[in-house]
Order: C-alpha cells, then sequence, then structure tokens
C-alpha cells in the first residue's frame, strides 16, 4: 500500500472539510447575487469531493497491490524524486504567496505565484508564462473583488484599485 498516496489524499480532505466549514460562515447570497461565501463553497465541496475519491482510489490500491505499479516505480526512481522536488518547489511557492500576500498584495503575488507555478511544471517561455499569469490574476480579481465582493488585500496597488 502506498501510504503516501493515502495520507496524502486524507490530507486534503482534511483540509477540505476545514475550508468548507470556514466558507459556511461566510453569508453565501443568492445565485443572481453571490455572496462572499458563495464561490468558496462550491470550491469546498469539489475540494471534499474529489480528496475523498482520491482517498479511496489509494485505499482500493492499496489492498489490490499494483505489481504493474510497483515495477513501475522501480524503474524510474529519478523519476519520482524529481516529481518530489516539484511538489516541494511548488509548496515552497504556496507559502511565500501566502506571506507576501498582505504586504505586496492579492494581485501581485498570484501573479508571481502561478509564474512560478507555471515554470515548475516545466514552461519555460516567459513571456506566454506572463500572459497566462496576468490573465488568470485579472479573471480572479474581477471575479472575487469585483463580482463577489471579497474583500483581498490589495497591498501596494490599493490607490491604484480602489
Amino acid at each position: 500500500m502506498k501510504t503516501y498516496d493515502t495520507l496524502f489524499a486524507g490530507l486534503f480532505l482534511a483540509a477540505g472539510i476545514v475550508y468548507e466549514v470556514m466558507a459556511f460562515r461566510m453569508p453565501l447570497g443568492r445565485i443572481g447575487q453571490p455572496g462572499p461565501g458563495y464561490f468558496p463553497t462550491i470550491v469546498g465541496a469539489f475540494l471534499v469531493l474529489t480528496a475523498a475519491a482520491c482517498l479511496i482510489q489509494a485505499l482500493a490500491v492499496g489492498r489490490r497491490g499494483s505489481p504493474t505499479e510497483e515495477a513501475a516505480e522501480d524503474a524510474a526512481p529519478a523519476q519520482s524524486a524529481r516529481q518530489t522536488g516539484k511538489t516541494w518547489l511548488l509548496l515552497i511557492f504556496l507559502v511565500l504567496y501566502v506571506l507576501a500576500l498582505q504586504p505586496v498584495g492579492f494581485p501581485i503575488a498570484l501573479t508571481v505565484f502561478l509564474v512560478a507555478s507555471i515554470w515548475v511544471f516545466g514552461y519555460r517561455k516567459w513571456l506566454p508564462v506572463a500572459g497566462i499569469a496576468v490573465a488568470l490574476t485579472v479573471i480572479s480579481y474581477l471575479t472575487f473583488v469585483v463580482w463577489l465582493k471579497v474583500p483581498l488585500p490589495l497591498g501596494i496597488l490599493s490607490d491604484l484599485l480602489d
């Protein structure tokens, strides 16, 4: 049984449940006039469902003990180490994003986080990466700050975007 798959899915399920509880504490609003808790509740539900499915799959694979998966793991330890390194790097970027969110602000922190994350996944052309990151940040800003009225920190851009 791959305990790290089970542990990972279990941790995400726990995080999803905590996220969903926090989302339910915010006003939901209506579909025509969503409140600040509307979108987080939907995201939390998807997170809980996805994590639960991953946990069930990890437990089912662990009971069966697939020999082809074990052979594939033995054949590619370098790729496994590379994937682990990418996971840790993304975790570090996520922590840095959280730390930068308040002082730097949501738009800049998210753009830098997205550029770094896309780079970790292997896409190295900077102009398209920057374009994707900026586009996703603008969509996020319009969705959360303008439409859903979520009070995200704007940081150093507060005078410009208020």
